[in-house]
């Protein structure tokens, strides 16, 4: 474990809370006997599980993976225990028979989708969202093929009024801050990212993109000492990580400049980093943040 910002700290213990899908409408109500039968679904990754786990009913989920299970990792590990894990292998889903398999883009085993094809199981990949509108077209998308597009549906509408309420309460707020997403191996988050969105929804200042980072990158720490940011977005600091992806995070010039700019730290076991759902989860906890640290004359706008 790296560095645990004062304002992670604080939060942690209301994570459960906080990140917990059960605090979304969900329909798992039983559908009449005169209507085809749900399609039945296995997710293979964290972020198709978190998807699913928010979309489906019930019944249809055969199988989430192993990652959705660990609570280091998962803000659900106890209700995605409920369903059988998985490791994301092209003979469990053979075994276990699914209409349908929620995968990301790289899996692997996508190399045999036409063998999966011929046993009647179909493919789905999730896509990389960029943005917020992609957050919805993805669950528009994934909704409409497991046969839950009224549960995608309200899942929208409620993320599209948390927006509202986040909006209107940063309308009040002072100028933005100059604010940077920082990894421990330095790595950073530019323009069409779901980062650069996430700080959109908030009003912030996106000091990586500002400074040309498109995409995912890195900041070179010299320059972070000569142009360093309002506030710190860590995310990653509360895992621990191997010496050789964490020199960066581990600098003492580093370490010292935590203890002068304040910072805020995303929970790694909140799935933010899916770039889902849970992003509207991420800025309503960095909203919190914010109002606590201005309430300590926190940060002023520079530049």
């Amino acid at each position: 474990m790296l560095l645990l910002p004062s304002a992670f700290a604080q939060d942690s213990e209301r994570a459960p809370e906080r990140w917990s899908l059960a605090a979304e409408s969900i329909d798992s109500a039983a559908r009449p006997a005169s209507e085809q039968p749900l399609p039945s679904v296995i997710s293979t990754n964290l972020c198709a599980d978190l998807l699913l786990l928010r979309l489906a009913a019930p019944e249809q989920i055969l199988s989430v993976s192993r990652q959705v299970q660990d609570p280091a990792q998962s803000p659900v590990a106890k209700r995605a225990s409920l369903y059988p894990a998985n490791h994301a292998t092209v003979e469990e889903l053979l075994y276990l028979q699914p209409e349908i398999a929620l995968t990301y883009l790289g899996w692997s085993s996508r190399l045999h989708a036409e063998l999966l094809a011929e046993q009647g199981i179909s493919i789905v990949a999730l896509p990389y969202p960029g943005g917020i509108e992609d957050i919805f077209a993805m669950t528009r998308e994934i909704a409409q093929a497991i046969d839950r597009e009224a549960t995608g549906a309200r899942l929208i509408a409620n993320a599209r009024e948390r927006i509202k309420a986040l909006s209107e309460q940063r309308s009040a707020q002072a100028p933005a801050l100059r604010v940077l997403y920082l990894r421990p191996n330095g790595g950073t988050a530019g323009s069409e990212t779901y980062v650069d969105a996430l700080l959109g929804l908030l009003g912030l200042r996106n000091l990586a993109a500002e400074q040309g980072i498109r995409g995912w990158g890195t900041v070179p720490l010299e320059q972070l000492l000569l142009d360093p940011p309002d506030l710190f977005l860590l995310g990653y600091f509360d895992q621990a990580q191997p010496q050789s992806r964490s020199r960066y995070g581990r600098h003492p010039l580093l370490r010292e400049l935590l203890t002068e700019i304040p910072s805020i730290g995303l929970p790694s076991h909140s799935g933010w980093g899916c770039g889902g759902l849970e992003l509207i989860d991420a800025a309503e906890l960095i909203a919190e943040q914010l109002q606590k640290i201005n309430a300590r004359s926190g940060p002023q706008p520079t530049g």
